[in-house]
């Protein structure tokens, strides 16, 4: 009797056992699918961060594309002897005196190239290159509008436009601004195909006549 009594209480705990391990068993399984549940939410997560930075990025394209250059209107005089002819362009970005000089080489097809041009102190100083037309004279072909006969007539326009283009731009209560021509090495302005010599530390006061 005891035997059997023995032997029923083993059962017993081998079932319960049993029960045990069914049960750890179960545990595991749902911690397995609550791991998947947060690696899954995770990844959503990842993925709408990648969305929202490849929206910012778009954003800074958008912004950096819609900054332009901008573009002023200057007068552009051309003649000689005080007879001019005015023509507005578009100068793009800061207007300086070099700008407006490129501008009107543009505009006439001269080569007006410069060593600087500053302004300063009530006064602009233009120092004209060698290879500027008033020492290599017009192009080969030259604009229509803006023929010249001689390097004499091409020299004085060149001298006369670029101060009168300055006096308008400047827009001074008189009308006028000191204006100064310069060699390549910053002395007289000595135009020797024509024998005509402009000081360089005297203010452009017109082109010397009967010379």
């Amino acid at each position: 009797m005891k035997r059997m009594l023995a032997i029923t209480c083993a059962g017993a705990l081998v079932l319960a056992l049993a029960s045990c391990s069914s049960g750890q068993n179960t545990a595991g399984t749902s911690s397995s699918i609550s791991g998947s549940a947060s690696s899954s939410s995770s990844s959503s997560s990842i993925s709408g961060s990648a969305s929202s930075g490849g929206s910012n990025v778009s954003g800074a394209g958008s912004e950096s594309s819609s900054s332009q250059v901008q573009t002023q209107s200057v007068d552009l005089c051309i003649g000689m002897n005080g007879d001019f002819y005015i023509y507005p362009q578009e100068i793009a970005g800061e207007v300086t005196p070099e700008a407006i000089i490129q501008s009107m080489a543009e505009l006439t097809g001269w080569n007006l190239d410069v060593v600087s041009a500053v302004e300063g102190n009530g006064k602009i100083v233009v120092t004209f290159a060698e290879t500027s037309a008033l020492f290599v004279g017009p192009p080969e072909q030259q604009k229509e509008e803006f023929q010249v006969l001689d390097a004499g007539q091409l020299d004085q326009t060149i001298l006369d436009s670029i101060q009168r283009t300055f006096e308008k731009w400047v827009g001074t209560e008189d009308g006028t601004v000191e204006v100064y021509f310069a060699g390549p090495d910053g002395g007289d302005l000595v135009l020797e195909g024509i024998g005509v010599t402009i000081s360089a530390d005297e203010p452009y006061a017109g082109f010397p006549q009967n010379t």
